[in-house]
């Protein structure tokens, strides 16, 4: 891993634990035990920093959903899934903290709705059943929640299984 994907990952896990409005380059710096020079060789401010670590987050998740991409129907959407999975499995909810955080900065915001508008567009052309596709989106969407704050330990290899059950019936033509 480089020294700059270790500083986004852990600028990500300090979104995560205390918030977006407690980033800054001084305090990544002290975290990463570098320098605050070395902190902006790589990133010129906090909004520049913001902006690569929301595209090194969808760039993961792109990778993963490209990765798990399949022949047969709702290829998009299991993808999508499975990547979701990918992430829990690989401990990367820091980087689901930076999606939501997202909120609080406008730049941010803007990537991840712009993202979003591509996924929304390929969901609606993956397969006829709509609803199936938003329920497992939302499966999805609410396992990622619901593991990022900590409320899954119980449940959270079943939740899997659900999600992987729920890609099995949309190859098999019902959710």
């Amino acid at each position: 891993m480089s020294k700059k994907q270790l500083l986004l990952q852990t600028a990500a896990q300090m979104i995560r634990e205390d918030g977006i409005s407690q980033l800054s380059l001084e305090r990544l710096a002290l975290k990463a035990g570098i320098t605050k020079a070395g902190v902006l060789y790589h990133f010129d401010n906090k909004a520049n920093l913001l902006r690569q670590m929301n595209e090194f987050a969808i760039e993961t998740f792109e990778k993963r959903i490209t990765d798990h991409l399949s022949d047969g129907p709702y290829s998009f959407t299991r993808a999508y899934a499975l990547a979701t999975l990918d992430d829990v499995d690989h401990g990367d909810m820091d980087l689901v903290a930076v999606f939501i955080s997202s909120q609080e900065d406008a730049t941010s915001e803007s990537i991840w709705s712009d993202v979003s508008t591509g996924w929304n567009e390929r969901f609606a052309v993956d397969g006829p059943d709509q609803d199936a596709i938003l329920k497992l989106r939302l499966l999805c969407d609410g396992f990622w929640f619901a593991v990022l704050y900590g409320y899954s330990e119980s449940f959270k290899g079943r939740a899997a299984t659900l999600i992987r059950e729920a890609c099995d019936e949309l190859v098999q033509g019902g959710l």
